[in-house]
């Protein structure tokens, strides 16, 4: 590859932290993966993890975090931030832009929005649920896998719990949009009550 310069000297360095602190560097890679990546990005990251083919590296990085975050669960310890917004950005795995592009069997898309609601569950444990952008991640690939009824469970049950006013404009919005194709009208009025409450104009949208 044209950037193997770039990645020969990141193993180097690599190295020779990993002779300053006496482990393995695949220890070492695999303990600091998500600020590695967070420095470098995802090319380089993925080639010193010998994810080495593009087709198949983002996959890898999934059931990397998959892995993580149940050894995380096992151990009663908080899972980061990083594997869980990868877990739920698992829409980008299968396609682009927020639309599965390949025809995934009912068993893979069960299996998919089981994983989103896992993450959801180490969440709301750690408080990143908190989080606008985490959860706007989580509906786009619960709307994107046909999961509406899993949508508007994560909104209600940990957006809009408390009734009080909400930042997470685009989590509702997907979720008032989910409730009005499942016919869900006690959601839908919940939702939208939360929605103009946090200062928000339901009238511009679609329902």
């Amino acid at each position: 590859e044209l950037l193997d310069g770039k990645i020969v000297i990141i193993r180097k360095i690599v190295e020779d932290i990993n002779r300053l602190v006496g482990m393995k560097s695949i220890d070492w890679i695999n303990a600091k993966y998500w600020g590695i990546k967070r420095y470098v990005g995802f090319h380089h990251a993925r080639l010193l993890m010998r994810w080495d083919d593009p087709a198949t590296s983002q996959k890898e990085e999934l059931l990397f975090a998959i892995n993580e975050m149940r050894k995380c669960a096992r151990e009663g310890i908080t899972t980061k931030n990083a594997p869980l917004e990868c877990i739920v950005r698992i829409a980008q795995v299968y396609g682009t832009e927020g639309k599965i592009e390949i025809a995934l069997s009912e068993k893979q898309r069960r299996s998919a929005v089981n994983l989103i609601l896992e993450a959801c569950v180490e969440a709301n444990r750690s408080g990143l649920i908190k989080k606008h952008t985490f959860t706007t991640e989580v509906v786009r690939s619960l709307r994107a896998l046909k999961a509406n009824k899993e949508c508007i469970q994560v909104v209600v049950r940990n957006v809009i719990s408390k009734g009080r006013k909400c930042r997470h404009r685009i989590a509702m919005e997907e979720a008032m949009y989910a409730a009005l194709e499942e016919r869900d009208h006690e959601s839908l009025q919940l939702i939208t009550d939360v929605f103009e409450k946090s200062g928000f104009d339901s009238r511009r949208l679609s329902i």
